[in-house]
């Protein structure tokens, strides 16, 4: 029955590629996935790709019109990723997404970085843990300078469990990195409530510009 209802639905509305629109069944095409480059890590920041060309077409049409069954593809880009850069996942004891604050996830209806990360979580087996919380609706960093992004998120977010991270290795991730201010400000709340280590993975870079 299901495979009658998905035959239906194909007809109707035929599956594509969600960033070139090529006719197909995969969410991101294969010719997509071969035009993402992963970047080396730099100064211990960890970030799949650049912020252009497919990434940046799939994370905006992911977080900003919904399509998310690209959850799973850009999940295993990030996968792929991991299995080429010296993070060890076997040490780590859990991920943690880069928190929306409830505002924002209202609007939103999802928090796009937590499904990301529990595709990395089947995969490798660690959990995913909500342990940060945002508790201030900062205004987006997009536009300000560099700064600002940084006076912008100061103080905005809590641990909402200490027993949760104390002592742990964590694997922080996000969506887009740029000046790395709201990273750095969750990085820095895991540590004063005694997380061990702490690796920062993000979906892609930017420029400053640019998100």
């Amino acid at each position: 029955m299901n495979n009658l209802l998905d035959s239906l639905l194909d007809l109707v509305f035929p599956p594509h590629c969600e960033v070139c629109k090529r006719d197909g069944k995969a969410t991101l095409c294969s010719a997509c996935f071969e035009q993402v480059r992963f970047m080396k890590p730099s100064m211990g920041i960890h970030c799949v790709a650049a912020y252009d060309g497919v990434m940046k077409t799939a994370i905006h049409r992911f977080k900003f019109q919904k399509r998310k069954k690209l959850a799973d593809p850009l999940g295993i880009l990030t996968v792929q990723y991991l299995s080429q850069v010296q993070i060890n996942m076997q040490e780590i004891d859990t991920i943690i997404p880069v928190p929306l604050h409830p505002n924002r996830h209202r609007e939103r209806g999802f928090n796009q970085v937590h499904h990301v990360a529990e595709v990395v979580s089947r995969y490798y087996g660690k959990p995913v843990l909500p342990a940060l919380e945002r508790i201030r609706d900062t205004k987006p960093n997009y536009g300000l300078k560099r700064e600002e992004r940084y006076t912008n998120v100061e103080q905005a977010f809590r641990v909402t469990d200490s027993r949760s991270v104390y002592n742990k290795n964590i694997l922080l991730m996000d969506d887009i990195y740029t000046t790395g201010a709201t990273i750095s400000e969750c990085a820095r709340t895991l540590k004063i409530a005694g997380a061990r280590r702490i690796e920062i993975l993000s979906l892609s870079r930017a420029q400053e510009h640019e998100a």
